[in-house]
């Protein structure tokens, strides 16, 4: 039963990263997942389910990135600035070319205005990425570790927008890497 979930999930993602949530129908779900119709109906009747089904795909494959993009951190008990920065360059740099979980999670970002469903699986998922980034910030901000880990979120956030959804070229990689020095309150950098 996950293992289908996780096939209509994808499926919903691809359809909306190829055609936005205009097309995002039960029977373009079951033709991207390669299936009869009606068969995504058992797990997502609805189309806001749909659209919980996807979400929760794009933040499957974020935490993918994640996970391989942080892994050195994950590996030391005192990161030092270097590797916080590189690491976090490297996940703007993952992310910044998937184009399409990228555009599908903006839009269902922007669809998670008016369904509380999507917006409790935005705010959940936003909690669990500030919380790692927390213990990078806790000596540079000891006062307000997590609203200073939120705001770091938020940027990069919208640097990984900026560069997939508005830019015609990625900003160079050290240009990346300055702003996240700056975001984080790193001198240097």
């Amino acid at each position: 039963m996950a293992d289908r979930r996780k096939l209509f999930g994808e499926a919903a993602l691809t359809v909306i990263s190829t055609g936005g949530l205009r097309a995002l129908t039960h029977r373009s779900v079951d033709e991207a997942a390669g299936l009869p119709a009606g068969s995504v109906n058992y797990y997502a009747p609805t189309r806001a389910k749909l659209e919980a089904l996807a979400l929760t795909e794009a933040y499957e494959q974020m935490y993918a990135i994640a996970i391989r993009t942080f892994g050195p951190i994950l590996e030391t008990d005192d990161p030092s600035t270097d590797l916080v920065l590189d690491c976090t360059t490297d996940f703007v740099a993952a992310m910044s070319a998937e184009t399409g979980l990228v555009a599908a999670r903006h839009a269902l970002l922007v669809e998670s205005q008016f369904d509380a469903v999507l917006r409790e699986q935005v705010r959940t998922n936003r909690t669990a990425f500030v919380a790692f980034t927390e213990p990078f910030v806790r000596s540079k901000a000891p006062d307000s570790p997590a609203r200073t880990a939120e705001l770091i979120v938020a940027l990069v956030e919208g640097l990984i927008q900026q560069q997939t959804l508005v830019a015609t070229t990625n900003f160079h990689r050290s240009m990346v890497r300055a702003a996240i020095a700056r975001i984080f309150g790193f001198t240097g950098g």
